[in-house]
């Protein structure tokens, strides 16, 4: 077979065919099943330089799946440190669809779940050297020596049903159970499958259950409340009197279809509420393991271009080899350090380059890209073209995550050699997670005017003037910011998304409120309440947000990191951002704000003093706390000058600020403390 080797790659695989070599990974059961839209089966030579049009057409969105086997001996006369390969590693093997860029598939489980970005025909290559992007070989001499070949399948599937295409895989594995291609894209196709379903399950429940607590909330009273309402001497033998004349037999208090009391459906929805809770958790715990999916395809796709790069260093070696033992350049790199970490968008990229015989140009890239706009190569060189000795240092900017940078030198022989360090970008913005709630509209209680506006400010200056990406903010306005959604996404979803080392910001412009309480901690026989979307001051146990499950929120969340920033109050005195309930009138003591932030690294940033108003302003158009909190981390807050506003800051300004806009009615509160600074702004450049 070896003396076949030197024809060219048509005629070889038409020999191969005609000796029937050829044989395809799978062995299909049922080519015309429902789940099975195109099946095809090619093999790829080693010596094929360009790509191989498999014939398979993909729509954009398609799901596919590639089974692959077989070796390839890249270096056949043994001058590399590496011979076969298969493709179950995924590196070697490459695809591209269309006229896009090529890509190694997925091949955790096979390469059993891959998902067509564009439409086009389906091509596939291999990699022995660094290639185009359109996955053609830079250098096609590199691939005159390599041997065996890849036989590969291709299946494209009618719909993205994992249930479906694990029973035809299932089927497949009956026939064929020692296929280990098979084996490897049915188990990995199964846990998508579960994972997949869990999703499901758990958002049908979750949306079963709000729908089932949104239909108890709005039931009528029950039969025993408007008895209640019809007590009397007459009220019993009239109601009789409407049966009997009506044939009916009048209800026992045994009576079985008798409907439950209230206090039971109270219990229910509470039950239900729990339920949800619980389902929420769940439900994120399955997006994580989605989330995983992604970050492992992520992990093979580094892989991939890891090995691309040993490949052509290996390639290099083989050239100098061959060209009398010339001795490549020496690459060093003083700084930044391999493998650390950084929370800023440039670094400075220092280090040395050196040749006996003349360094020709230095190539520097970023995570594949040249570094200066408009270069094809990144060139910097320091000291005049042809030196022996080129000392760089560059500003190098870094995207968030993994940042490959690689310092490729060139010499007067045309040897080169090159050096490359990889740094975690982890930028401080990105560690934020946020909540922001602003409610005007009160079905039960007086409505607000700039409560929303004032959220909606708060939003867009941490997405667009802080930078924190958006869908790290989850922004609850009116009827949005119910007691089981403010519930839901303070105690689930902030618990599971926000890490030990991330920072928290809450921000909540509503209605406060406060009724007796003889168990209230704080001194003064009062809980105090923020009144979500449906709040009922006739039952604010059931229908608020008391402060003491406000600490026991801050408790569940991990992050050292924690700003609540709160524009209401509780006074009860009209106007404002307060509610008066009937009959109450107290000295409120501001001990619930030192308790709710005695956690560690907990701040909380309140609109006014206890027995305050917290005031809006129709000419200004918000609350003015929230205005002049707005205007000081747009810049003016940053008394040092450093250009970034921290807490401190911020209440310092609005110290200053907000009593004199208010005659001196109200003073703002900072309660709480952390270690090192929370940055809550950042002046504009």
């Amino acid at each position: 077979m070896n003396r076949l080797w030197p024809l060219p790659p048509a005629l070889l695989s038409l020999l191969i065919l005609l000796s029937g070599c050829f044989k395809p990974v799978l062995t299909m059961p049922d080519r015309s099943a429902p789940i099975v839209k195109t099946y095809r089966s090619v093999t790829l030579f080693a010596g094929t330089t360009g790509m191989l049009n498999t014939g398979v057409r993909l729509e954009k969105g398609d799901v596919y799946s590639i089974f692959a086997t077989g070796e390839m001996d890249y270096c056949p006369r043994g001058n590399c440190g590496y011979h076969s390969v298969s493709p179950e590693i995924g590196w070697s093997l490459v695809t591209r669809v269309g006229d896009g860029m090529y890509a190694s598939p997925f091949f955790h489980g096979g390469g059993a779940r891959n998902y067509a970005t564009e439409t086009g025909n389906l091509y596939v290559g291999y990699k022995s050297g660094p290639l185009n992007p359109d996955g053609t070989p830079k250098n096609p001499k590199w691939y005159r020596d390599d041997r065996g070949s890849f036989a590969i399948d291709v299946i494209v599937w009618s719909r993205e049903d994992y249930d479906a295409i694990v029973t035809f895989l299932e089927e497949m594995s009956r026939r064929d159970p020692e296929n280990e291609s098979l084996k490897r894209g049915l188990l990995f196709v199964k846990h998508v499958s579960r994972i997949y379903a869990k999703v499901q399950e758990a958002s049908e429940e979750i949306e079963a259950t709000r729908k089932e607590i949104a239909t108890l909330k709005a039931e009528p009273e029950r039969v025993e409340e408007r008895a209640e309402a019809g007590k009397g001497p007459s009220a019993q033998p009239a109601a009789g009197a409407v049966q009997e004349a009506s044939g009916e037999k009048a209800s026992s208090p045994a009576d079985p279809v008798a409907p439950p009391a209230d206090a039971g459906k109270q219990e229910r929805i509470a039950a239900l509420e729990a339920r949800l809770v619980q389902l929420q958790e769940m439900l994120a715990e399955f997006e994580e393991m989605k989330q995983a999916l992604a970050q492992e395809r992520q992990r093979t796709e580094r892989l991939s271009q890891e090995l691309g790069e040993m490949e052509q260093r290996e390639k290099d070696l083989q050239v100098r080899l061959e060209e009398g033992g010339k001795a490549p350049p020496v690459v060093v790199i003083a700084s930044p350090e391999d493998g650390g970490t950084v929370e800023v968008n440039v670094i400075g990229l220092r280090g040395v380059v050196e040749d006996d015989r003349g360094i020709t140009r230095i190539e520097i890239f970023v995570n594949g890209r040249p570094l200066r706009e408009g270069s094809e190569r990144g060139l910097e060189i320091t000291g005049g073209a042809g030196g022996r000795r080129h000392a760089f240092l560059e500003q190098v900017p870094l995207e968030e995550g993994e940042n490959r940078i690689r310092v490729r030198a060139v010499d007067a022989d045309g040897l080169a050699a090159e050096k490359t360090v990889t740094l975690q970008c982890v930028r401080q913005r990105k560690k934020i997670w946020a909540v922001v709630v602003g409610i005007n509209d009160y079905p039960n209680v007086r409505s607000l005017r700039f409560a929303v506006d004032d959220a909606r400010a708060f939003h867009s200056h941490l997405v667009d003037h802080l930078g924190i990406p958006e869908e790290n903010v989850t922004l609850l306005l009116d009827e949005e910011a119910d007691l089981t959604t403010l519930r839901s996404v303070l105690g689930t979803r902030l618990k599971n998304r926000a890490g030990e080392d991330d920072m928290v910001i809450l921000y909540f412009a509503g209605h406060g409120a406060t009724e007796r309480d003889v168990m209230s901690p704080d001194g003064d026989g009062l809980e105090k309440y923020l009144l979500p979307h449906g709040a009922d001051l006739k039952d604010l146990y059931a229908s608020a947000l008391p402060m003491r499950e406000i600490q026991h929120v801050f408790n569940r969340i991990r992050s050292e990191r924690l700003v609540f920033v709160v524009d209401s109050c509780y006074s009860g005195a009209s106007g404002g951002r307060t509610v008066s309930v009937a009959g109450l009138r107290a000295n409120i003591s501001d001990g619930f704000l030192e308790r709710i932030a005695s956690g560690k690294g907990r701040v909380i940033l309140s609109a006014s003093g206890a027995n305050e108003v917290s005031e809006e302003d129709e000419a200004l158009g918000h609350g003015v706390f929230t205005y002049y909190l707005l205007e000081g981390l747009g810049g003016p807050a940053d008394t040092d000058g450093d250009g970034l506003i921290t807490v401190d800051e911020a209440y310092g300004y609005v110290s200053r600020r907000v009593p004199d806009a208010t005659g001196q009615e109200q003073h703002p509160v900072k309660k709480g403390a952390v270690e090192g600074r929370l940055v809550i702004g950042v002046r504009p450049r």
